[in-house]
């Protein structure tokens, strides 16, 4: 990923995507463009809306994309800061908060949860493309996967690549029936 910075984003403003997270979105909108969505929800980042903006040129029926502040990145006061000092705590800012206002585990798993719980009220049996952020996605599919909400045990080693869509099935009375990594952009390359 380009971070000249070398820089947490998190949360920072006008984050843009970088060429190559232009090239992963559009790769994503390919591999979306024959599913039949019905909906594109969006985090309100810069960044996450510019992914859904390509697959929403692909989807051109939809119209518009939906913003949804329960997909919206961690809130930590670890943002801003060199990468460096996040490897000396090994990523783990959940367990080495650094203010009372920043976001545990299961704050994150209640907003996704309730994101993932109006979508499947308000779309029922379709598909739908929630694009968020990496921590609050394994936190999603890691608690739909059984894992503790533990960052030993639901953020993986190596972490995920950006621009990777989980597809989750769901079946009539909302449960998780099958969740898959794709990885779109290697897929478009190959």
């Amino acid at each position: 990923m380009h971070n000249p910075g070398n820089i947490l984003y998190g949360r920072l403003p006008r984050i843009r995507l970088t060429p190559e997270g232009q090239r992963q979105a559009r790769a994503l909108a390919e591999v979306l463009r024959p599913r039949p969505l019905q909906a594109i929800y969006s985090s309100p980042m810069l960044r996450a809306r510019r992914t859904a903006d390509a697959v929403l040129q692909a989807h051109p029926e939809l119209q518009r994309i939906q913003i949804d502040r329960d997909l919206l990145e961690v809130r930590t006061a670890w943002e801003g800061e060199p990468l460096e000092s996040l490897e000396r705590i090994n990523w783990d800012f959940y367990t080495n908060p650094r203010h009372p206002q920043d976001e545990s585990l299961r704050a994150i798993h209640d907003r996704m949860q309730r994101w993932l719980r109006r979508v499947l009220r308000r779309h029922a049996g379709a598909e739908v493309l929630g694009v968020s952020h990496g921590d609050p996605i394994l936190i999603l599919v890691g608690s739909l996967s059984g894992l503790a909400l533990d960052p030993r045990t639901i953020f993986p080693r190596p972490y995920i690549e950006p621009g990777v869509l989980y597809r989750m099935r769901f079946d009539g009375s909302g449960s998780c029936q099958e969740i898959k990594l794709l990885v779109p952009h290697a897929e478009a390359a190959a």
